[in-house]
C-alpha cells in the first residue's frame, strides 16, 4: 500500500473530497426536518400572498376618493362592512365606501389602498379622513413574496427554524432530505480508557471520541462509536470491518511509533492512502485512506492535533456526503494582540477566538497550543494561521483565519 507524504494542505484536502457524492434523499416530515440538509431545491407552488392583504389595521379605501382630503376638507366614507383577518369581505368597494381592514385581511374588489386606524376618525356610519392615499398604500400585493416556480431555497441549505417556517407556508407536510451520513468513529490506545473506570498510572480519559462525535452529530451525522481499542492491528482491523457506514473516522495510531497501526490495520483491510503528513502543524500526521470507496479520515491521538484534523477534512467530507457546505469558513481577521512563537516548519493552526467588532472580524489567540491540550478548543471559535517560517504575527496585523460555524 503505497504511502502518499508531503502534501500541501491544500493537496491533500482536495484528493480526500475527490469523488465523494451525496449520500441519498429520503423524505421526512417537516416536524423533522430542522437541522437536516435539503436534497434538492425548494420551489414555490403557488402566489404567496394569495390574494392582496392589507399591512395594517384600518380602512381599505380606494385612493382616488381621497385624492382631495386634507384637515381643512376632510373626505368622509361610508362604512359598508368588514374583511377581517381570515374573513374575507365579499362585497365590492363603490366609490364613497370603505370596509374596515385588519392586517392580513384580503383587500375587498374595488379597494386598492389601506388606511391607518389611528390618522381617521369614525363617526356612526362614516369614517372621516383628513390626507390622501397613494394607491398601493398599505397593501401587500397578490405574490410579493413569492410566485409559483420561483426558487426559494437551493439544494443543501441546512433547515433552520426559519426555512422550516417557509416550507410550513408552502404546505411542505414531507420534505426531501439527505439522509443522515453513518459515520463509524474508533477511537484506539492502550492508554485510552472509557468513562467512569479508574485511570491506571499513565491513562487518560478517551475525549477524543466523545468530542468528534458529538461534532458529528451537530452536523447530522449518525455515529456508530467503537473503542477506545487496544493497539493491536487485529482489535483495530475488527473494529473499521463492515458496509453499514459512509464514513470512518479514527483517533490515534497514523504516526511513525511501534504502536502506531493504522497504516497497517489500512494493508489488512485493502485501504488505499490518498494522503500522510501534510504539511501543517499540528495534526502532521493525519492520514487520509478510501476503505471500498468510502471515505477513512486517520486522526492523531493527540486531542488538538485531532481537532485540526477533523475541522479541515472531517467537516468537508461531511458537508459533501450532505451535498451542503462546509462547516470551516475561510476568513480574514485583525489580530488584537502580538502572538509570538517559534516560526513553525510548516503553516501552523493557532486555536483564537473570532468576533465581529466594530464591523471588523477580530482575532484573539489562545495562549495555551500545546497539541495534547483541550482547554483552548472549549473556549475558542476557529483558528488563525500561523505561517511558515513567520515566528511573530504583530497586533493590528490582518491574517488569514478559521471560523468554526457549527
Amino acid at each position: 500500500m503505497s504511502s502518499p507524504r508531503g502534501f500541501t494542505i491544500r493537496e491533500a484536502f482536495d484528493r480526500f473530497v475527490a469523488g465523494l457524492e451525496p449520500v441519498e434523499a429520503e423524505d421526512v416530515i417537516l416536524e423533522q426536518a430542522v437541522g437536516r440538509v435539503l436534497a434538492g431545491p425548494v420551489l414555490a407552488g403557488r402566489l404567496v400572498p394569495d390574494s392582496p392583504r392589507s399591512a395594517v389595521d384600518g380602512w381599505a379605501v380606494r385612493a382616488a376618493d381621497l385624492d382631495s382630503a386634507s384637515p381643512d376638507q376632510p373626505v368622509r366614507l361610508r362604512v359598508a362592512g368588514t374583511a377581517l383577518a381570515g374573513h374575507p369581505s365579499d362585497q365590492v368597494i363603490a366609490s364613497g365606501e370603505t370596509v374596515r381592514i385588519t392586517t392580513g385581511g384580503v383587500v375587498p374588489e374595488g379597494a386598492d389602498s389601506a388606511e391607518y386606524q389611528e390618522v381617521c376618525r369614525f363617526e356612526g356610519e362614516s369614517v372621516i379622513f383628513s390626507r390622501p392615499v397613494a394607491p398601493g398604500a398599505n397593501v401587500r400585493p397578490a405574490g410579493e413574496d413569492m410566485r409559483p416556480g420561483q426558487e426559494l431555497l437551493p439544494a443543501g441549505t441546512r433547515v433552520r427554524p426559519e426555512v422550516a417556517g417557509l416550507l410550513a407556508t408552502l404546505a411542505q407536510v414531507k420534505v426531501s432530505l439527505r439522509r443522515r451520513p453513518r459515520v463509524r468513529l474508533v477511537s484506539t490506545g492502550d492508554e485510552i480508557f472509557p468513562l467512569g473506570v479508574a485511570l491506571p498510572p499513565g491513562g487518560t480519559y478517551d475525549s477524543n471520541s466523545l468530542q468528534i462525535a458529538a461534532q458529528l452529530r451537530a452536523l447530522g451525522a449518525e455515529v456508530q462509536l467503537r473503542g477506545p481499542m487496544q493497539d493491536t492491528a487485529e482489535a483495530i482491523a475488527e473494529a473499521c470491518m463492515g458496509d453499514d457506514f459512509d464514513f470512518l473516522v479514527t483517533s490515534g495510531g497514523v504516526s511513525v511509533g511501534p504502536a502506531d497501526r493504522i497504516g497497517e490495520v489500512g494493508r489488512m483491510l485493502g485501504a488505499s492512502v490518498v494522503f500522510h503528513w501534510a504539511r501543517m502543524r499540528p495534526g502532521a500526521p493525519t492520514m487520509g485512506l478510501r476503505l471500498g470507496g468510502r471515505p477513512w479520515l486517520g486522526l492523531s491521538g493527540n486531542p488538538l492535533s485531532a481537532q485540526v484534523g477533523f475541522d479541515l477534512f472531517g467537516r468537508a467530507a461531511i458537508a459533501h456526503l450532505l451535498g451542503t457546505r462546509n462547516s470551516l469558513a475561510r476568513v480574514q481577521a485583525t489580530l488584537a494582540e502580538e502572538f509570538r512563537a517559534k516560526a513553525p516548519d510548516a503553516p501552523r493552526f493557532l486555536r483564537a477566538n473570532l468576533e465581529r467588532k466594530d464591523g471588523m472580524l477580530e482575532a484573539r489567540v489562545h495562549p495555551y497550543q500545546s497539541s495534547g491540550g483541550v482547554r483552548a478548543m472549549a473556549q475558542t471559535n476557529g483558528y488563525v494561521l500561523q505561517p511558515e517560517g513567520v515566528g511573530t504575527l504583530p497586533a493590528g496585523s490582518l491574517a488569514e483565519a478559521f471560523v468554526i460555524l457549527c
